[in-house]
């Protein structure tokens, strides 16, 4: 246990509360600072003399908390053991106490800890008793004082009767609370009790949603976009009136709620109904706000029936700011550009990038080093990635194993495009902000990895997994997935190699290159053997964009390259998995056939984000088909060739934290008219383009700290 939490204890209530209330009262006099340090499993909102003493969310921050038994995760692929790790916070209350007596008040819900319903990913709780731990310190004129979670305590239970993360809260205001009983002390977690990291959830913005129906008294809203949050109800109904709400990210033709894409698929594990998000209230006759305190939905239509006098939507996600912008005359861009924006943000909570915000909502690897280098681009999105970088590494096997999801907890995928997690977001994290350190923190942990790649491979090619794993290659592509998983796994292993050989240099540790360079000449040489046709000049036949992968990884160069802008310049859709459609599209950027990947954004084909817009979509989906979540990020994370291809804002190879930046934006035909600027470590920079001209105009700015070069013409 840290030192900071010396001599408290863990306390809790009576395992059957579903979301108690821990009080502790104590007297305070001549006060000149105070700070409260706590944490609680699952999630915990304190109070000091009844006011909030953060306005962030659901506490902790996710992470694997402690042991559990890891055979009732689907999927499951692990060989080894977890690193553990509770994350605690530090407040400054003094402004919330007075002199005399005060009371610290710590309400607790189930969060990811207590998760007895869920199914997708099998039955993932950790514990089944809330608990919580604390200290106040409290300077004065006459010394220091320190109040310790020490049993004293007392706990009642509180309004909320229902509490699931996946399902909604039930909130009974008419219910009658138990008396005030003494706490539990409670065996301390095994795990490492660390100060917090990462990018916590609040409420960032308010909608006001629109009525769109009334069926069966049961009246429909619109948020008029795919959001995450909750709906915050005001009624002044009499004593028992029952209000219940229903969330969903489509309708049917009738506008009733269509609940298939986001939860219905899935059952819960005791009632065995379908996973639907709802929230129920019941009144006791005063006039009262209902909210959800630790749950948040994901949709974009709800329906609500009862009594309310008003209704609001609050959109919940981590407090990750904006930090970029564009704007265009092309409806292609406008549109990736805003419906990633708000994806990403729907999949960012408790500090985890999530693959969906409603169905399984887990920090799935592969979807998140996808997503990484775009979201740090676009976002305040420091601290965030380096709490999930964190949870990677501590989820890696003792053989190096890296899990299909960060925090474990189940999950399928494969050992390239997932498990190479634990290279490519340190390298992104490098790159965006110029930080070695994060380098040498996860070094050792990435070399483990190769290692792990390596004792599965085969004929040097990665050919398979741990028992019980996926081994995926490539996925969610329109057709069904045609590329072989070996070549998948065995180019991003080539591509592990080329970025070790980078951070090797950068840290020290160049002994080290000469064996990534042997094992990546080995690799390199299985892939073409086996999967390069010299007749055709193709790789693995070419499908679904197989040699853009090869291109990516420095098998091939410009003659693929332009192959691979012939056929997507006719075809005129993604055929490609999530993976591929990433790397596609940087490797037309890279080559300099960006109006190819602009010609992709004007298309309204299926396989194409405009026919997403077209049928009516403000989210990505997970397939460009349209079946499964319709809040997905993965396909965006190509929104970041807007800024470093179209509006040509590119860091001089061999930099990182944008010290050092090329502007080249695009050469078309085409008449644009483009604005755009990203926040880097370094000053702001923004770049325009207009095309609509007899000459292009380039306008740039950026502070005297970026060292610049503009190519024009």
């Amino acid at each position: 246990m840290a030192d900071t939490l010396k001599n408290c204890v863990w306390i809790g209530a009576a395992k059957e509360i579903v979301s108690p209330i821990i009080l502790r009262r104590f007297n305070a006099h001549n006060i000149k600072k105070a700070t409260l340090t706590i944490t609680g499993l699952g999630y915990f909102e304190a109070k000091v003399n009844d006011k909030a003493v953060t306005d962030y969310m659901y506490l902790p921050v996710v992470t694997d908390y402690e042991p559990r038994d890891l055979t009732l995760c689907a999927h499951r692929n692990t060989v080894g053991t977890t690193t553990n790790r509770i994350y605690y916070y530090n407040f400054d209350i003094t402004d919330l106490l007075k002199s005399g007596e005060n009371v610290l008040s710590i309400q607790l819900g189930n969060g990811w800890y207590r998760q007895e319903e869920r199914i997708a990913e099998g039955k993932m709780s950790f514990g089944d008793t809330l608990k919580c731990i604390y200290k106040i310190v409290i300077e004065t004129e006459n010394g220091t004082t320190q109040i310790c979670s020490d049993g004293s305590e007392t706990y009642t239970d509180s309004a909320i009767r229902f509490c699931n993360l996946y399902l909604g809260e039930t909130i009974d205001y008419s219910a009658k609370l138990q008396k005030e009983s003494s706490v539990n002390i409670l065996p301390a977690p095994q795990t490492v009790l660390n100060e917090a990291i990462g990018t916590p959830d609040k409420v960032i913005r308010t909608i006001t949603p629109t009525k769109i129906a009334q069926i069966d008294g049961k009246q429909i809203f619109d948020n008029g976009e795919n959001i995450t949050g909750i709906v915050s109800v005001k009624t002044s109904s009499v004593a028992g009136s029952v209000i219940k709400l229903r969330f969903a990210e489509n309708i049917n033709d009738d506008k009733s709620l269509n609940f298939t894409s986001s939860t219905a698929s899935y059952n819960t594990l005791k009632s065995g109904e379908p996973q639907i998000m709802a929230d129920t209230f019941i009144t006791d006759g005063k006039s009262r706000t209902f909210e959800p305190k630790f749950v948040f939905h994901a949709f974009r239509y709800f329906e609500i029936e009862g009594e309310f006098d008003s209704i609001d939507v609050k959109v919940i996600h981590a407090d990750t700011p904006i930090t970029s912008n564009f704007t265009s005359n092309h409806e292609g861009m406008n549109f990736l550009y805003d419906a990633f924006l708000h994806t990403q943000l729907d999949n960012m909570h408790g500090s985890i990038p999530s693959d969906c915000p409603h169905r399984e909502r887990l920090g799935y690897t592969g979807d998140g080093q996808l997503v990484a280098p775009t979201a740090m681009m676009m976002l305040d999105a420091k601290d965030f990635y380096k709490k999930w970088i964190q949870d990677i590494l501590d989820c890696q096997d003792t053989d190096g194993h890296v899990r299909h999801t960060a925090p474990f907890m189940g999950g399928g995928g494969g050992p390239g495009g997932w498990g190479s997690a634990i290279v490519i977001v340190p390298y992104a994290y490098y790159k965006q902000y110029g930080d070695t350190d994060i380098i040498k923190h996860c070094y050792d942990k990435m070399k483990l990895w190769i290692s792990y790649l390596l004792s599965h491979s085969e004929s040097g090619l990665v050919t398979s997994e741990d028992k019980d794993g996926w081994c995926l290659g490539d996925w969610a592509s329109l057709e069904k997935m045609e590329i072989p998983e070996p070549y998948v796994n065995s180019c991003y292993f080539v591509k592990n190699l080329l970025l070790l050989e980078e951070m090797a240099n950068l840290i020290g540790k160049g002994d080290d290159i000469p064996y990534y360079q042997s094992l990546r000449k080995s690799t390199e040489k299985a892939i073409v053997d086996t999967y390069y046709n010299a007749q055709s000049g193709h790789f693995a036949d070419g499908i679904q964009g197989a040699d853009a992968f090869a291109v990516w990884c420095g098998l091939a160069g410009k003659e693929t390259a332009q192959k691979l802008a012939e056929r997507y310049s006719e075809l005129q859709y993604f055929d490609t998995g999530f993976l591929c459609t990433d790397i596609l599209c940087e490797v037309l950027c890279d080559y300099g056939y960006t109006d190819v990947f602009l010609s992709l954004l004007e298309s309204e084909k299926l396989g194409s984000f405009l026919y997403m817009k077209r049928h009516g979509a403000t989210t990505i989906w997970e397939y460009f088909i349209g079946k499964c979540s319709h809040n997905h990020p993965m396909f965006g994370a190509c929104t970041r060739q807007l800024f470093k291809s179209v509006l040509g804002i590119r860091q001089r190879e061999g930099t990182a934290g944008y010290c050092d930046v090329i502007i080249n934006p695009v050469k078309t035909t085409r008449a644009l008219k483009i604005s755009g600027s990203i926040d880097t470590p370094n000053g702001t920079i923004s770049v325009s383009l207009d095309t609509t001209t007899e000459k292009p105009i380039v306008k740039v700015n950026a502070p005297d700290t970026i060292k610049l070069e503009i190519k024009e013409g």
